[in-house]
């Protein structure tokens, strides 16, 4: 399995101005402080769960960007109900990337649940019809471009190996400086 970071690199090569960043996974939320975005970035900073309602909002009241909203399989599992909003919402402009490593790295690395989860039949079964998994980062590219020509929300599932040694950057950013950097 691919790494986190070569999927963020190639993730953030492809947005431009007119896209919205939303992170609440804590690794790339830490990430994405160090690397130059285009787009405008609100990283939550390991707010679990809540990426994909915050870029349903954005979304809903700024049609004219598109909203990438960055997820952990183990933040989604805290409340996977959101993906039947999104659905019900039907905002063509938000995409959810997936972020599939079976740990809640945020929180330490632990294993999530033993019970098997398919993120994109999940998906699915919550009514979102342009999902797909995107199994290393040159892929990356068409599955956006596909997300982004969709008529309703999409969902990108990114397959990622969990590394307890990965030399995550510290938390860089304050509030007022995540804020500052947000401006739409």
């Amino acid at each position: 399995m691919t790494p986190r970071k070569p999927f963020l690199d190639a993730l953030v090569a492809l947005l431009t101005p007119q896209d919205v960043l939303v992170s609440c996974l804590g690794a790339n939320a830490r990430w994405l402080p160090h690397m130059k975005v285009a787009a405008p970035v609100f990283a939550l900073c390991d707010s679990m769960g809540a990426a994909v309602p915050l870029g349903l909002g954005i979304a809903m009241t700024r049609p004219d960007r598109h909203v990438v909203a960055l997820e952990g399989d183990g933040s989604l599992l805290m409340s996977p109900n959101v993906l039947a909003t999104v659905a019900a919402a039907g905002a063509p402009n938000l995409t959810t990337i997936l972020w599939v490593n079976g740990h809640y790295e945020s929180s330490g690395g632990q294993a999530l649940p033993g019970a098997p989860v398919s993120w994109p039949a999940l998906a699915r079964a919550s009514g979102i019809a342009h999902v797909a998994t995107v199994e290393e980062p040159a892929g990356l590219s068409a599955g956006l471009a596909a997300a982004r020509r969709a008529p309703g929300p999409a969902v990108l599932v990114l397959p990622i190996a969990f590394d307890p040694a990965e030399s995550i950057p510290p938390y860089s950013e304050r509030p007022e400086e995540i804020r500052a950097r947000f401006r739409l």
